[in-house]
């Protein structure tokens, strides 16, 4: 989005000094003529940044200046503050306390209500490692090698060239061209069982996350057309159908019983969710998903005979 486009450069060009359009074109990944665009908008809206001629050139902004509330709402410096306080947590970022230091320092009184609103973002040990050894390679553009193990449980070790992180569904991830499959990959980091040091450096591709995101939504279905399944809970299970699933998916019945109908893309992953909830769900239909989930049971009392 361009208003994190824009307060991006201002950060850049305060700890970087100065910097060229063509080389803030390739950290954004946008053309020059964009960077010429934001650095106007930026100008007009108060920032003094200088374009400096010469092949040592570029732009800087002017010396003295810094980054003043009146540039930002309240709301938006909490905002900051507040996502920066959970990525400290989740990721153990050293330099990230010095960022919040500064943030805070633009804020000069919040009301008590407001200090208390915070996000918890949990992450567990092996994860916050593989979070500071992934972003080192990141900015030093230095290949990984990694033990993995896949969905299936199988075990591979392979060299990957670390594109970015982020964290979905209360999980991080590694987005990153893998060399033993010669093509963009996600990697699960709770997923890595270890990761060392290649001893050799990569150029960075020409792939954003946009590319990842379309592949993924390739690989998850959305090509294929969803089916409905409809699913009937006890009264009990309120609490839990809020938290599982959309509003517009579920319908309280006069006698307290929950009828959800929730779209899936395969009926594994139906199941998965479905069995989760024990004995306070029952599936109305589709009759395959019914018959798949009778045999999913079959399979798990095989586990427990003698």
């Amino acid at each position: 989005m361009k208003i994190e486009r824009l307060l991006g450069i201002i950060v850049l060009l305060i700890h970087r000094k100065r910097m060229k359009a063509v080389d803030l074109s390739r950290y954004f990944e946008v053309s020059e003529r964009t960077i010429y665009r934001d650095i106007d908008s930026l100008n007009r809206a108060g920032i003094p940044i200088v374009s400096l001629p010469g092949k040592e050139g570029g732009y800087e902004l002017i010396d003295g200046f810094k980054l003043d509330k009146k540039y930002l709402t309240l709301d938006e410096l909490l905002s900051i503050q507040w996502a920066l306080k959970s990525i400290e947590k989740a990721t153990g970022f050293e330099n990230i306390s010095e960022l919040i230091s500064k943030i805070n320092q633009l804020i000069d009184s919040v009301p008590m209500q407001d200090k208390n609103i915070q996000l918890q973002i949990s992450h567990s040990n092996t994860s916050l490692q593989y979070i500071q050894t992934i972003y080192k390679s990141i900015q030093n553009c230095s290949v990984i090698k990694i033990r993995y193990v896949d969905h299936k449980g199988n075990e591979t070790e392979r060299d990957i060239e670390p594109m970015g992180i982020f964290l979905k569904d209360y999980h991080w991830y590694t987005w990153a061209y893998c060399l033993l499959r010669n093509e963009l990959r996600v990697f699960k980091l709770t997923r890595i069982i270890e990761t060392y040091n290649a001893n050799r450096y990569f150029t960075k591709r020409p792939y954003t996350i946009e590319d990842i995101y379309e592949k993924e939504e390739v690989k998850s279905g959305s090509n294929i057309r969803p089916f409905t399944v409809c699913l009937q809970f006890s009264r009990e299970m309120r609490a839990q159908v809020l938290d599982n699933f959309q509003k517009g998916e579920i319908v309280n019945n006069p006698d307290g019983t929950i009828i959800v109908k929730k779209n899936y893309y395969t009926i594994d992953k139906a199941i998965t969710q479905i069995i989760s909830f024990g004995n306070k769900v029952r599936i109305i239909y589709p009759k395959e998903v019914i018959q798949k989930f009778i045999k999913c049971l079959d399979d798990i009392k095989q586990l427990y005979k003698d």
